[in-house]
């Protein structure tokens, strides 16, 4: 059974009179534990998708299902319950508060999920150290490097232990070297924990860490 199943899916944003079609008629499947990376130029609704299957925004017509949820049919309580147990989500800018420790950045995007104390810090200490962050526990993000911070990132989406990533743009505030750990990082932790990876990038390098690479354009997502 497919963990994404998108069909016939429209989004349009109205300013004024003026209404601009950013997804059009769109189909896509994706499988459980699969890596996918779309591409496409600047502006031609990446984000945008990627917000849809998150629950962050909502389609203009069309149908989302992830992983057995049909978004559509969500109330926001359902809504918010979705994105706190199936969705991690990583950022290009890390999101991280800069007053906190990594530990304390990574309890904080669980800590809706888990409500026993020692629970909660024992899964942030799992996901740090799986990301190889096991000696930065009490480092504050002004004190990591940009991939180090990115790691703390993952480690954020991941503690959730959902069923599904979404990634925008993941590697694009690293240079080359950095880019290419941070992915190899996340083809292994897609193989040995069974996640699926979405991800949004416009570097055409990465297309070898991933399973499949689709191009969406003119609101449609087609295979490279």
């Amino acid at each position: 059974m497919a963990l994404i199943e998108i069909s016939n899916l429209d989004k349009s944003y109205t300013t004024g009179k003026l209404e601009t079609k950013v997804l059009i008629d769109l189909e896509m499947t994706a499988n459980p534990g699969e890596m996918i990376m779309i591409m496409g130029p600047s502006g031609c609704g990446k984000t945008t998708l990627l917000n849809l299957l998150g629950g962050i925004d909502k389609p203009t017509d069309g149908t989302i299902t992830v992983a057995g949820n049909n978004l559509h049919e969500l109330s926001s309580k359902e809504l918010n319950k979705f994105r706190r147990t199936e969705v991690g989500f990583i950022f290009q800018f890390y999101n991280l508060i800069p007053t906190l420790t990594a530990l304390e950045n990574v309890i904080l995007g669980i800590e809706a999920v888990i409500q026993d104390k020692k629970e909660l810090r024992e899964r942030a200490e799992k996901y740090l150290k799986l990301v190889g962050l096991s000696d930065k526990l009490d480092n504050i993000p002004q004190e990591l490097s940009a991939g180090e911070q990115q790691r703390v990132a993952i480690a954020r989406a991941l503690a959730k232990e959902p069923k599904l990533i979404l990634a925008d743009e993941p590697t694009g505030n690293l240079d080359e070297e950095r880019g290419e750990n941070i992915m190899e990082l996340m083809q292994k932790l897609q193989k040995e924990l069974k996640m699926t990876f979405l991800i949004v990038s416009h570097n055409s390098d990465l297309k070898k860490f991933v399973n499949r690479t689709l191009i969406l354009r003119r609101g449609k997502l087609t295979p490279t």
